[in-house]
């Protein structure tokens, strides 16, 4: 129990020290990118606090992992680095033994995660939909999230997926349903404008598609204009079921069993296998963390934030592909299984000291690269001065 309380202090200051760290840095670059939304608002500065709390689930999702494998590669590095670990290998302590302590935080943190991705998720982003909804309102005008289909008005879907500096929308999709007939716009450019109680959609070089099948209708066109009437110049309250990302554990899994649409297989697979990233970080942090001692820290955590980049970039290409139906959900399980598998197979090879020679390998060009570009900025500067 000493020990476990040993390791579990080394390990709690960089923990906390790190999440906090990220977590300011998360939330000040997106308060500074809602202050320009909201600065119009006389309670700008507490509408931003709202949406910055119902942003926290988000950002805990990714950055609660995160902090938890680097400063357990820290707390390895530095018990390596020390000798204490050699002591201990030495006394006949396991590295199991030596860091069980961490299955217990790691099952604590599962079960936070999985609670704030499935519960407080969705609820967040609802509560930021339903808030910049009523600022749009207040300020007279709309803007739509970019690679989202925006669903505010009674009738009419858009997409764009993306926005300049001059408020103009680029790869627009409209589908207007309002009468019973699904006409879809699409556009290269387009600006929304807001006129009393209508929205004026002014669109460039784009195509207008109306009916089905042979009775298909194209149109072409330079300059297009539509016209949506937006009751009392407002937006109408968002609902949970109007868009996968906001919908409650159980209306999610009701569309998942019911419509088996892409979009929500994808979603209700990422809530459920995101919260399993730090159990799978968990096995990796040692066998990335033993290098040798001339090395220090620096290449376990170079190797450590390579392989946090490429884990959480396959999560993101495999959601992807499966909300836009070209992979089926299980994918997303087979290569969380998979990394989880090569994870806890390197841990039994570090345990019977059979760590494979590649890992000491890459380490030791790591710190190579590393010294090589110390001494090559040091140079420079020396020059530079002298």
């Amino acid at each position: 129990m000493i020990l476990d309380r040993y390791i579990l202090r080394l390990w709690l200051g960089p923990f906390m020290g790190g999440l906090i760290l990220v977590l300011s840095v998360l939330l000040l670059g997106r308060a500074l990118k809602l202050l320009g939304t909201v600065s119009d608002s006389g309670q700008a500065w507490l509408l931003i606090g709202e949406l910055l709390v119902l942003t926290m689930p988000y950002f805990l999702l990714l950055t609660v992992p995160m902090a938890f494998f680097l400063s357990m590669q820290n707390t390895i590095a530095s018990l390596q680095q020390s000798s204490e670990m050699d002591a201990l290998r030495a006394s006949g302590v396991s590295y199991t033994r030596m860091f069980r302590s961490f299955f217990l935080v790691v099952a604590l943190l599962w079960l936070g995660l999985t609670f704030t991705s499935m519960v407080l998720l969705p609820q967040g982003q609802l509560g930021f939909n339903n808030i910049l909804a009523k600022v749009y309102a207040l300020k007279g005008a709309i803007t739509f999230s970019p690679q989202r289909f925006t669903q505010g008005f009674d009738g009419v879907t858009v997409y764009v997926d993306g926005e300049d500096q001059e408020g103009i929308y680029h790869g627009v999709i409209l589908e207007d349903h309002r009468d019973g007939v699904s006409v879809i716009y699409t556009a290269k450019s387009a600006q929304f404008i807001m006129s009393g109680d209508y929205l004026e959609l002014q669109m460039n070089s784009g195509v207008r598609l109306e009916g089905k099948g042979a009775d298909q209708r194209m149109l072409t066109f330079d300059h297009y204009q539509v016209t949506i009437p937006v009751s009392e110049g407002k937006w109408r309250e968002r609902k949970s079921t109007d868009h996968v990302t906001m919908m409650t554990v159980s209306e999610l899994w009701q569309s998942v069993q019911a419509l088996a649409k892409p979009d929500a297989v994808a979603e209700w697979n990422r809530r459920a296998l995101l919260p399993s990233t730090v159990l799978i970080l968990f096995f990796f942090a040692l066998p990335l963390s033993l290098t040798q001692k001339r090395s220090g820290k620096a290449g376990s955590l170079i190797a450590g934030i390579a392989v946090l980049v490429l884990i959480y970039n396959v999560q993101l290409l495999l959601h992807r592909q499966v909300s836009q139906g070209a992979f089926s959900g299980w994918t997303m399980w087979a290569a969380q299984a998979a990394m989880l598998a090569l994870g806890a197979f390197l841990w039994k090879r570090v345990e019977a000291d059979r760590m494979p020679r590649v890992f000491s390998l890459l380490s030791e060009w790591i710190y190579l690269l590393h010294q090589a570009f110390i001494h090559r900025v040091a140079h420079r500067w020396v020059k530079k001065e002298g």
